[in-house]
């Protein structure tokens, strides 16, 4: 498993960053932009190749600029001098912070101010699942100091470019999945009646740190004779007894890209409509991977699956999706829902998860990881079994 581990490069060439920033100036032309304004971790990251969880403290706000064909400015905390030299950006600029008068303000103005003026846009995060990782009043600071420029939303492109994965960046989502597979698949063998939701998501995460993940950032679990109630709440003290259904939910990450996938475990035996809800999910899991191919949209992927929910005696669609984008965050778009009209395409990295829900509220879900390919799809993640394991 060592060897497996350091055969797995972290970061990215240089070659990567030039693609990125190469699509990024073709969108940026389309959109009609002079620059795109960089706030949040993972769009930095993207754009950078940073590597830090720093950003837990709140404190202090980071910021990108993206010029028009050229190349990017970071304009950051001075503690951070030295780290993001080590990345692909060299043109660094830096206060001293905290600094509550002026968290860098002043010197990202200067720094827009100075760029060429074509179209009098800049991008911001500000769109659809996107948000500016700094406080209101400095982004109404820096929109007072640089009047030549209007502050659009920016989130569009950048989903654009993020959801079309690379080359590089599907052989990190592989990693990941194929060991959080290989966790899963062991799981049984390490747990039983009688312990707690906690105990057995810490072995999984133990499993799953050992065999390469960096973090466990998210681990969802739930429990119940028919189904479980949530499918989102940390794992709790809760015991484990016979005739219950187990749910766990993990978003582990290796370099900084996620998998996001599920399984569930009976334990002795589990109730009829547990099992008939098991098999409806698995086989939905299956049509919504068939369905799955470059130029169908996310719909279509939602409606498929939901005939057969519909058709097996689900009730409804209170989570409503049935799959997302992933990659550098947990989820990202597009969304396997109703009139979500995404095309597929090759790169795309997506989940597939139907919800069946019985009438009591309580569900049964499966989930998935997928890449989109040129012909159709490839699985990254060892696929549940089609009968669901039961744990004596």
């Amino acid at each position: 498993m060592d060897d497996l581990i350091n055969k797995q490069s972290l970061g990215f060439t240089n070659k990567e960053f030039e693609t990125r920033l190469a699509r990024a100036f073709n969108q940026m032309h389309i959109y009609k932009l002079d620059a795109l304004l960089i706030t949040t971790p993972h769009n930095f990251r993207y754009f950078s190749g940073f590597d830090s969880n720093f950003w837990e403290s709140p404190t202090r706000p980071w910021f990108i600029i993206i010029p028009k064909d050229k190349q990017p400015i970071a304009v950051i905390p001075s503690i951070g001098e030295s780290a993001i030299k080590q990345t692909y950006i060299k043109n660094i600029h830096v206060w001293s912070s905290p600094n509550p008068n002026d968290e860098g303000i002043s010197i990202l103005a200067e720094q827009l101010n100075k760029l060429p003026k074509k179209f009098g846009n800049i991008g911001t995060e500000i769109g659809n699942e996107s948000f500016l990782r700094m406080s209101i009043k400095d982004y109404q600071c820096l929109k007072e100091k640089v009047r030549a420029f209007s502050f659009i939303d920016g989130s569009q492109l950048l989903w654009k470019l993020r959801m079309i994965k690379s080359l590089e960046e599907i052989s990190k989502l592989k990693f990941i999945c194929k060991i959080a597979s290989e966790a899963y698949e062991k799981l049984p063998e390490k747990i039983g009646i009688n312990e707690t939701e906690r105990s057995v998501c810490s072995k999984l995460k133990i499993d799953l740190i050992e065999r390469g993940a960096d973090l466990v950032l998210f681990m969802a679990s739930g429990l119940g004779k028919s189904g479980y109630d949530q499918i989102v709440f940390n794992p709790s003290n809760k015991k484990i007894q016979k005739n219950d259904v187990l749910f766990i939910d993990t978003g582990s990450t290796f370099d900084g890209y996620f998998c996001d996938f599920n399984r569930n475990f009976g334990f002795d035996s589990i109730s009829d409509e547990s099992q008939k809800a098991y098999t409806a999910t698995w086989n939905a899991v299956t049509k919504g991977i068939e369905i799955a191919k470059p130029g169908k949209k996310c719909e279509d992927i939602f409606n498929a699956m939901n005939k057969i929910l519909e058709e097996s005696g689900s009730s409804g669609n209170g989570v409503g999706r049935m799959g997302h984008g992933f990659g550098l965050q947990l989820t990202e778009p597009p969304s396997n829902m109703l009139n979500d009209k995404t095309i597929l395409e090759p790169g795309m990295a997506i989940t597939i998860e139907p919800v069946y829900e019985f009438k009591s509220g309580n569900l049964i879900v499966q989930e998935e990881n997928i890449i989109i390919t040129e012909d159709g799809n490839e699985i990254l993640t060892a696929r549940s079994p089609k009968e669901m394991p039961l744990i004596k």
